[in-house]
């Protein structure tokens, strides 16, 4: 199956499937957040396009001042990464309910414990959001966080023999807001998760499902 029509532009179906595989995925990561905070999720339909001469800085400049990233890279054969890009007030949350301890901002990466809190939340969204595309497509698929980044601070998580490489020659963007809904019926904004499978990850994905 062919990912790009003769104009160029993502194939329809791949796009549809892509769509889904980020519904899918955000959701189960929803659920496991959901349970941890006690919180109900709402997501926002997922936004898919095609990236070319994809580079570090591009993916940075998505990180906004009150935001964090996790990164995470697909384990071989597959290739590709898969942002979490966070509030840095809901991550701050999340890791003072994980250990009970009162967090402050700097804290999150010069607290042993609460960073490796952070690395297991990191871990838990990861194993959520790919046990749930792995179902849907029937395959076995893995993600292990390497880098966080915060403001100015970039922290090697996992495998630190792991070169850094956040750049490809192409890539599909498939990108997932979510929602806090409150109590009171509102919404706060927590965070959104951009999957980046290169061309060969998205073609096993496509044969996995029978295209």
């Amino acid at each position: 199956m062919k990912l790009f029509d003769q104009s160029g532009k993502l194939d329809a179906d791949v796009q549809d499937i892509l769509y889904e595989l980020g519904n899918v995925g955000v959701g189960m990561a929803s659920i496991t957040i959901g349970r941890l905070l006690g919180v109900r999720i709402e997501l926002v339909s997922p936004n898919v396009i095609s990236v070319t001469d994809l580079s570090d800085q591009m993916l940075l400049s998505h990180i906004e001042k009150e935001e964090v990233g996790i990164w995470m890279r697909f384990a071989a054969p597959m290739s590709g990464l898969v942002l979490f890009i966070l509030k840095r007030s809901f991550v701050i949350e999340v890791v003072e309910k994980m250990t009970g301890t009162r967090c402050e901002e700097e804290q999150l990466y010069k607290n042993e414990i609460l960073f490796s809190a952070l690395t297991e939340f990191a871990n838990m969204l990861s194993a959520a959001y790919m046990k749930a595309v792995g179902t849907y497509t029937k395959m076995r698929i893995y993600l292990s966080p390497y880098l966080f980044v915060s403001g100015n601070e970039q922290i090697r998580l996992g495998d630190v023999s792991y070169e850094l490489q956040m750049a490809a020659d192409q890539a599909i963007w498939v990108e997932t807001k979510f929602l806090l809904l409150e109590e009171e019926g509102q919404t706060d904004d927590a965070g959104r998760v951009v999957m980046l499978p290169d061309g060969n990850t998205v073609e096993m994905l496509m044969q996995a499902l029978g295209l």
